[in-house]
Order: structure tokens, then sequence, then C-alpha cells
């Protein structure tokens, strides 16, 4: 029995540092105001606070604008329970023991987690889109079948993620041809129909196109787009509507 309490014991202990392994300290996971789940918590609540009123629902990963910014709903559902960005918070500001840990989250909460925080852009973002990106599976999927397009038609191109303010843009991935670079921005479909040289395809979120180039995909299919100019894609309620001149086959 005393080793089974001990065991329950440390297996509620969590060590947190700076990323680096320095600024190491032991917090617990449950308990008290001092442990992760009150933390998240008190994150879950004020996200809700704050992006809720722009559409965000926790489980739906789909796109808000906030003040002209978009911001994708996964990242949003990733400031819960993200030790990257705890990790991040304590290496920036030096912390070095649980109490300190604690009184700064739980004091600077819109600086850390509100789109127009101080710590927001440089320090939380880029922490979310590095953990969200890894296993981003759409976006995988536009980026492979738009190499494999390019490899069908015989064009040399290199793919590059975007900088924390393109992403905050919409820009998913950029990709250089011919010493240009072109921007591509990626969504989930639903459905489609062609409506006589139209193609309308129906999408989720807080749809915006701003992109050289867009790709949809239903985790099965993508669909890609030229956005130009001469022929640019328009929106109509949460439908994507483009030429169909404008489709990669």
């Amino acid at each position: 029995m005393l080793k089974y309490s001990r065991f329950i014991k440390e297996s509620q202990t969590v060590v947190l540092n700076n990323g680096q392994g320095g600024n190491m300290f032991k917090t617990v996971k449950y308990g008290s105001k001092n442990s992760i789940a009150y933390l998240n918590g008190v994150i879950k609540k004020f996200v809700e606070s704050v992006y809720g009123p722009y559409g965000f629902v926790y489980g739906h990963n789909v796109d808000i604008k906030i003040d002209g910014k978009v911001i994708s709903g996964e990242y949003i559902s990733k400031m819960v329970n993200n030790y990257t960005v705890f990790k991040a918070v304590i290496r920036i500001n030096n912390i070095k023991d649980e109490e300190s840990f604690y009184r700064f989250m739980l004091s600077n909460l819109n600086d850390i987690y509100s789109p127009n925080g101080k710590f927001f852009s440089e320090q939380t973002l880029p922490a979310l889109i590095n953990t969200t990106r890894k296993g981003n599976s759409l976006e995988r999927m536009s980026k492979e079948s738009f190499l494999k397009y390019a490899k069908e038609k015989n064009i040399d191109i290199s793919i590059q993620n975007p900088s924390v303010e393109e992403d905050i843009r919409g820009i998913d991935f950029k990709f250089t041809s011919n010493g240009k670079t072109f921007t591509v921005q990626v969504k989930p479909f639903s459905a489609y129909k062609y409506v006589e040289d139209e193609i309308h395809i129906k999408s989720d979120g807080s749809l915006s196109v701003d992109t050289n180039y867009l790709i949809l995909c239903d985790g099965k299919n993508s669909i890609k787009i030229r956005n130009t100019k001469t022929n640019p894609i328009s929106i109509s309620g949460d439908v994507f509507i483009s030429k169909k001149s404008n489709l990669l086959i």
C-alpha cells in the first residue's frame, strides 16, 4: 500500500523547466491553486471569454478573424495545457520556482493568451504554431498534393513555412519557383459543385483569402486554385467561388 501511494503521488508530479534543461522545478497536476489542472481551468475560461464572441468553439478547428488577424481555432484549442507555452514563459521571464510560475501565469493571462497581448505574437503564437504544425494532417496533405502537381508539370519548387506575421495573415505555407515566392492558404471543404464556368466550394470557419493560391482538403481529396488579380476567388457566405480556369488539374 505504501509503494502504491508513493506511485500515485509521483505520477501526479510534474517537472517544469525553461525548455532548455534549466530553471527546473516541481509542481503537481491536481490539487490546490498551484496545480496544472487549476491553471488549465482558468486558461480555458479566459480563452473562451476572449475568443468565444468571435465564433470559437472547442473541438471546431475553424479560423476566426479578430482585429484583422486570422487565427486558427486549432491554435486556440491548444492554448490549454500547452507545456511548450509554459516553458517559453519560464525561459523568457527567468522563472525559477513554482510559486512565481503560477503567480506570473495568473497575473498575465491577457498578455499571454489574448491576440493583442504583450507576449502573444513573440512567445505564445510561435509556440502554438510549432506544436500544431507537427500534427496538421490537412496542411501536410496540401503540401504533398502541391509537390505532386509541380512534379507532374515539371515545375521546380521549394516549400517553406510562413513567418508568424504571415501566419496571422492567413498564409499556411509558401513556395519558391524561378526566384519568385508565392503564398498558399489551406482550408477544409465539405462539398463542391460546378455552376456553369465556376466551381463553388463549401468550407468552414471565417472565410477569407489573400494568397496567391488556395488549397481545399476534405481529408482524402484536394482542390487547388489560383487566385489572380484578373480572376480573383470570391466568397459568398461559407462558399468559395472561382472560375474553373483557375483550377490546377
